[in-house]
């Protein structure tokens, strides 16, 4: 399966209406399902909107477990060529689903779960995952410390000069989003980012390396940092920036050359559970209350297509999910991700130690 850009926005920015009820057989269903999640409040407004009512439901005990998205990639390889799967349910990129694969169960076109291709939005059914949410990788600032003139670029982020100020950046063994920031910081157009010419890449990080005070490795992290780091400027999930916004962190950002973090719930293949897992998917795309308010909580926009129309101008505000957001988000090229992944894995996790 080929994901392209302008099928996955087309599929974050629908908005229809029809409801239906999830399917679940619980005779059918295993007793409990492993989850994976980051842990914080993300973590706890999926479990408030979606996993305990999911439990209540259908008596399956959800079990979320948190995993930087290195170590998720990394575990699920090695529960593969071990043999012996220990979970259901992992959250990769959306567009990566068909690099990964191997890793993962087939859906085909989502029959077994006909609330994803009833109440989901176009395109929401993927062969080996469904899309669950919308955000971007930000450009995040505290305001108090650019109150003249805030940042509103990845140039930016990198001029010390004009934005002084200790900076952040994540080392979750995921750093795509660090290498584009690069990489358009120096100038290189978003359709010329790939093949990445990591050389010049690293030659520009090379410029901000002495800044980066903290490596964030989670999204709690990255909003927990605000509160004693003394941080001005850092990537972010939008997501989380939302929440520790709502946290009280002094907090800015710009959906302004944003990196897409279009998340899927995808089966993995020889899943311990995988009718469970099944329902859970089918079960997650109903509720569009569930869905507003997650996307209250979180600032993130879910796959169900009724809940944006549960939701106000103003909650609006801070999503992503605008037509005109998501015209301008910067996408991964994941096939070139995948012949090159493990190589510039083991050149930027050199990089960041030395």
């Amino acid at each position: 399966m080929t994901v392209h850009r302008r099928s996955l926005i087309a599929s974050a920015a629908a908005l229809a209406l029809p409801l239906a009820r999830p399917a679940l057989a619980q005779g059918n269903l295993e007793s409990t399902l492993l989850i994976r999640s980051t842990g914080g409040v993300f973590e706890a407004a999926l479990k408030r909107n979606f996993f305990d009512p999911f439990s209540k439901a259908t008596g399956v005990r959800v079990i979320p477990f948190s995993a930087t998205y290195g170590d998720m990639m990394a575990k699920t390889a090695a529960m593969q060529a071990a043999g012996r799967v220990e979970w259901d349910i992992i959250a990769p990129q959306f567009s990566e689903l068909s690099q990964i694969s191997q890793y993962l169960t087939d859906l085909g076109d989502c029959g077994a779960t006909p609330n994803v291709t009833q109440q989901g939005v176009a395109g929401a059914c993927g062969r080996y995952g469904v899309l669950y949410l919308t955000g971007g990788q930000c450009l995040t600032w505290n305001p108090d410390l650019f109150k003249t003139r805030a940042p509103q670029s990845w140039a930016d982020f990198f001029d010390v000069q004009a934005f002084p100020g200790r900076r952040a950046l994540p080392n979750t063994g995921s750093p795509w989003a660090t290498l584009i920031l690069a990489a358009l910081a120096d100038g290189v157009p978003r359709e010329q980012l790939f093949p990445m010419d990591l050389d010049r890449i690293f030659r520009k990080l090379d410029t901000i390396k002495p800044h980066i005070a903290t490596w964030w490795r989670t999204g709690d992290q990255s909003q927990k940092m605000w509160e004693g780091d003394d941080i001005a400027m850092s990537l972010m999930w939008s997501g989380s920036a939302f929440a520790a916004k709502r946290r009280g962190a002094k907090l800015a950002w710009t959906y302004n050359q944003a990196i897409a973090d279009f998340g899927a719930w995808a089966i993995l293949k020889g899943a311990p559970h995988p009718n469970a897992a099944r329902a859970f998917i089918d079960f997650y795309m109903t509720n569009p209350e569930a869905h507003a308010a997650f996307s209250r909580e979180t600032g993130y926009t879910t796959s169900n297509k009724a809940s944006q129309a549960l939701l106000s101008t103003e909650e609006k505000e801070e999503l992503i999910s605008s037509p005109e957001r998501l015209a301008g988000i910067v996408t991964v090229d994941y096939d070139w991700l995948a012949a090159n992944r493990a190589a510039v894995l083991n050149r930027f996790n050199a990089w960041v130690s030395a």
